[in-house]
């Protein structure tokens, strides 16, 4: 199965719609998995593009020390 790149505002809807069901912030290692099960990547690398996200007030992110990375969250 091959892994189909989308736009930038499809991206935004599959990464909010990821974030929206976790049960808690999930690390940039999550997000790629779960993008990976939906045969789907970002326009950008994805730690790129949440940063990017992150910058413009889309999503929540922070280092995690406990997490050894970056997590990402939406506040609703």
């Amino acid at each position: 199965m091959s892994v189909r790149k989308v736009g930038e505002q499809e991206a935004v809807e599959i990464l909010l719609d990821i974030l929206r069901k976790a049960k808690g912030p999930l690390t940039t290692w999550e997000i790629e998995e779960k993008t990976k099960k939906l045969s789907v990547s970002c326009p950008d690398s994805t730690p790129i593009f949440l940063n990017r996200l992150r910058i413009q007030g889309i999503v929540e992110g922070q280092l995690s020390k406990e997490r050894r990375g970056w997590v990402w969250w939406v506040e609703e």
